[in-house]
C-alpha cells in the first residue's frame, strides 16, 4: 500500500473580523480543495491577524506523516480576484516541498502575502 499523498493545506480563519468575507473564500477554496489529490482544508476560529482580514495560511502536507512545511500567510482573501487565485493555485498543488511556501506563488497573490510563519500544527483536536 503506498502511502497517502501529500498536497496542499490550506487553514481559512472563520473568526469575527473574516466573518463576512468567507462565504466567498470557502466555497471557491473549498470546490479546489475537494478537487485536489491530497489538498486539506482546516478552517479554524481566529487566528489572530484580523486588521489583514480575511485570511489564509497555506502550507505543504507531506502525505507519509501529514505533517506541514512552513506557511506562508495570505491577507484579503475574500477579494474575488485572490479567492480564484487561491483556489487555482490549491488545483496547481500549491506550495511544493522545497520548504519555501510562496515558491510558485501566483502574481495575483504576491501583494497578499503577509509573512512565512511555522510549520501548522495539524491532528487531533488535544493531539
Amino acid at each position: 500500500m503506498s502511502p497517502p499523498a501529500g498536497g496542499p493545506v490550506v487553514a481559512l480563519c472563520l473568526g469575527t473580523a473574516c466573518a463576512v468575507a468567507r462565504a466567498r473564500t470557502v466555497g471557491a477554496v473549498g470546490e479546489a480543495v475537494r478537487s485536489t489529490r491530497g489538498a486539506v482544508l482546516v478552517t479554524a476560529g481566529c487566528l489572530g491577524p484580523c486588521g489583514l482580514a480575511a485570511v489564509a495560511a497555506v502550507a505543504h502536507r507531506r502525505g507519509e506523516d501529514g505533517c506541514s512545511g512552513p506557511t506562508v500567510w495570505l491577507s484579503g482573501v475574500q477579494d474575488a480576484e485572490r479567492a480564484a487565485a487561491l483556489a487555482a493555485w490549491v488545483r496547481e498543488g500549491g506550495p511544493g516541498p522545497s520548504g519555501e511556501p510562496d515558491a510558485g506563488l501566483p502574481a495575483t497573490l504576491v501583494p497578499a502575502e503577509a509573512t512565512i510563519g511555522p510549520p501548522m500544527r495539524i491532528g487531533p483536536a488535544g493531539g
